[in-house]
């Protein structure tokens, strides 16, 4: 009942999503997981093996249907077969010694009928259709974990579009402000307020921030090219240009916080899927062993033969009916032999399957508990690291008034920039590190 709730909610929103194209400008996440939904050539790969499924599953029903067919054939026979009988037994008049040949068969012959072939009782069809609708359970747990996994692909490559374009900005930020302060150093370096030490360190920094702004640049690119792949969009720099995230960092966290605090817990989807594999392992199990039983089938035939030394088949005198009804039994002597080294293995794979799906209860009970505690961790670190961050903004902007007022070195000041970048860094690695940990944990929940 959960397992086919999730998947009509999933197909509904699919639908009423797909009626609209969304742009990539201004992107948010709810926007980015749907068009990913509905148009990743992954996830449309699954929908149709679960189409494909549900029709193995229909042709296995139809299977159970008699089967009935029309049938004609028309010969000419070129030899007639004949044999020689006592010609008394046509011939009163004739001697005892004296034989005739008799014809069985006319120049032309033909025959046409309806045909019925029904098994009334066969064990290899017997548990044909519940094995196909097993199967088809099995394919839908498949494509909803695909969906799964593609909503968290989508997301972290969200959020790192998000970090990365963040952190380009800042790192923008601090190539202008570097330039500037090697402007000022230039100019206090022609004053001679400065060694050419102090100038050169000045520019050093500068130049840094140029390969760190370029190479962030390069980071952000990537990370919009993989947010497209994921979401099934051709991957140009066109798109690339215009795709723009339009969440902050502040609000990623919070709309994920409240999906993982909102969303009901599934119960671990491949822990459900394994549930339908070892169902899927009894059904084979149980078809097996009524390979021992035999099989009975019901045949029938309506129609009518025609003989005639001439092709005149409109002739009705030439047509005679012909039909029949009969039952057959066919019973496994030497083929139980096989049958019995095939339950075996059955037997075999049933308690395989049962115990996977032991250790998937127990590596999701393990991960459950080690994303639980890494996530209190990394919450603790955030927000840690988001103090660090103020008080680092705030210390730069004090070392600055000291830097003009002449209290520091320039060195002191340079000093200070590296310390707000570290400290920025280190709350944008905390941001993302939340978001793995919550997916991650949603995941297993």
């Amino acid at each position: 009942m959960k397992r086919s709730f999730i998947l009509c909610v999933t197909i509904y929103f699919s639908v009423i999503i797909s009626a609209q194209e969304i742009p990539l400008d201004r992107l948010s996440l709810d926007e980015a997981v749907a068009h990913a939904i509905r148009r990743s050539p992954i996830q449309n790969i699954q929908k149709m093996e679960v189409e494909e499924a549900r029709l193995q599953w229909r042709e296995a029903r139809l299977q159970h249907i008699p089967t009935l067919y029309a049938s004609g054939d028309l010969r000419r026979n070129l030899i007639i077969p004949s044999t020689p009988v006592p010609a008394h037994l046509f011939n009163p008049d004739a001697g005892e010694d004296e034989t005739m040949y008799l014809k069985f068969n006319t120049e032309w012959n033909s025959s046409t009928g309806l045909n019925l072939a029904y098994d009334l009782f066969s064990p290899e069809k017997l548990f044909g259709t519940d094995e196909k609708k097993q199967q088809l359970k099995i394919r839908e747990y498949d494509a909803l974990i695909s969906e799964q996994d593609l909503r968290m692909q989508v997301t972290i490559a969200y959020a790192e579009c998000v970090l990365a374009m963040e952190q380009a900005q800042l790192l923008k930020n601090d190539t202008t402000y570097f330039a500037q302060l090697l402007k000022t150093s230039d100019a206090l370096y022609k004053r001679e307020k400065i060694s050419l030490t102090e100038r050169n360190d000045a520019h050093k920094a500068y130049n840094e921030s140029v390969v760190n702004y370029l190479e962030s640049e390069k980071i952000a690119q990537d990370n919009k090219a993989e947010l497209l792949y994921l979401m099934g969009e051709e991957i140009t720099p066109g798109n690339i240009a215009i795709l723009d995230p339009g969440e902050s960092i502040p609000e990623l966290l919070e709309k994920i916080e409240h999906i993982f605090s909102t969303a009901v817990p599934t119960g671990g989807l491949e822990e459900m899927k394994q549930d339908e594999i070892i169902a899927l392992a009894a059904i084979r199990v149980k078809s097996a062993s009524w390979k021992y039983a035999p099989t009975l089938s019901l045949n029938g035939y309506l129609g009518t033969n025609y003989y005639n030394r001439r092709l005149t088949l409109f002739d009705t005198h030439s047509w005679r009916g012909y039909s029949y009804i009969g039952l057959s039994v066919k019973v496994p002597i030497t083929q139980s032999l096989q049958t019995s080294n095939e339950l075996s293995r059955l037997r075999f794979r049933q308690q395989i399957e049962t115990e996977n799906l032991r250790d998937i209860r127990n590596t999701r009970a393990k991960e459950q508990l080690r994303e639980q505690s890494q996530l209190e961790v990394r919450r603790k670190s955030y927000r840690l690291n988001q103090e660090n961050l103020e008080m680092s903004q705030q210390n730069m902007k004090a070392a600055q008034l000291e830097f003009e007022k002449g209290y520091i070195l320039q060195q002191d000041l340079m000093n200070q920039q590296r310390i707000l970048q570290n400290a920025r860094q280190n709350y944008l690695q905390s941001a993302y590190d939340i978001i793995t940990s919550l997916l991650a944990l949603e995941k297993v929940r």
